[in-house]
């Protein structure tokens, strides 16, 4: 510590000490720094601690590890599993509404959230270890709603998993190219090919819950004819449907 005098006046110059929140929140910054204006390839602890201006012996004190950090900051940048489906889940119980609102908000937060982009630059480009764990953390944090929505789409011969695979890595291939070209005459650089790209997915869902309509009709009417004794084979027959989906019927039916 250091004194001086300035006017007959004492100073006494020293470092402001930080609470742990905000070494963490300057550490989040440094490394957003570091992620989009120079690359993973830059993401080191000397890096980060020099534009943090946080020592390295404060950073292994408060994460144990470099890595830690990492996963700490990932996690909370990884907005599939902590901004996706937390604000959806417990919002929607209508599955049509569901499944367009998961891939609007995907979007938006996709399209608007540069460290997001980065992190998928950075699994598609350098598929190390780190990168890899936090893909299959991402996976299996969405295990469980993806297992709710398989169960209710495959009632109307919808493979639930795939569909999203296609829309989500599109979303993914337009938005990091959008400074690049137009894609199929839509310029993702512009909010009117944005809204296009929304208006054919409430469209997809209309066309497919169209087909949920009438199924949910068919099922009606095989549980009345389930109930007058008529043999499955006769139902899948007059109906036109398979033996497996009379089943289907029937153990929901159970349920």
């Amino acid at each position: 510590m250091k004194t001086q005098k300035d006017n007959g006046l004492n100073i006494t110059n020293k470092r402001i000490r930080r609470s742990k929140d905000e070494i963490e929140k300057d550490l989040s910054q440094a490394i957003t720094k570091i992620i989009t204006t120079q690359g993973f390839g830059k993401l080191t602890i000397n890096n980060v601690s020099e534009v943090a201006k946080v020592t390295k012996r404060v950073i292994y004190e408060n994460y144990q590890s470099f890595e830690n950090l990492l996963k700490i900051y990932f996690i909370k940048n990884d907005f599939w599993t902590s901004f996706i489906l937390a604000k959806i889940a417990d919002r929607y119980t209508n599955y049509k509404d569901f499944f367009v609102e998961v891939i609007k908000e995907f979007f938006k937060a996709f399209d608007e959230n540069p460290v997001f982009q980065c992190i998928i630059r950075w699994e598609v480009a350098d598929p190390n270890d780190f990168v890899r764990s936090r893909a299959r953390n991402r996976e299996i944090s969405c295990a469980d709603e993806l297992q709710k929505n398989r169960k209710f789409f495959q009632q109307i011969g919808i493979d639930i998993e795939a569909l999203y695979a296609l829309l989500i890595s599109g979303i993914y291939h337009l938005v990091l190219r959008k400074d690049i070209s137009t894609f199929c005459n839509i310029d993702m650089a512009t909010q009117e090919g944005k809204k296009r790209v929304i208006a054919i997915v409430e469209k997809l869902s209309e066309l497919m819950f169209a087909s949920s309509d009438k199924i949910d009709e068919k099922k009606r009417i095989i549980v009345r004819l389930l109930d007058r004794g008529m043999k499955i084979e006769e139902i899948a027959e007059i109906l036109e449907v398979e033996k497996t989906f009379v089943y289907t019927v029937i153990e929901l039916k159970k349920e």
